[in-house]
């Protein structure tokens, strides 16, 4: 089972999937499947079924209220009510 939380110090971007790519993989999507800004250091990726899939925090280390914000829609993803 893949990891759903994913951090890069080299970039200080932390990523994470609130649930599984839906379909063929993003690789293979043909068309166009991108994020959006949601706030400052905030971005949503979304699948092509337009429903969020992603998270991603820029400057993680920073922004201890986008990690949390993040990684609340995990939990209420996974059935978990937000802390």
């Amino acid at each position: 089972m893949k990891e759903p939380v994913l951090y890069d110090p080299e970039t200080d971007t932390l990523l994470v999937e609130i649930r599984p790519w839906p379909g063929a993989s993003p690789a293979d999507i043909n068309e166009d499947v991108g994020g959006q800004d949601a706030e400052e250091g905030l971005v949503i990726h979304f699948g092509p079924d337009g429903q969020p899939h992603a998270y991603e925090v820029e400057h993680a280390s920073a922004r201890p209220d986008l990690v949390a914000r993040a990684l609340n829609a995990l939990r209420a993803a996974e059935g978990f009510a937000a802390a």
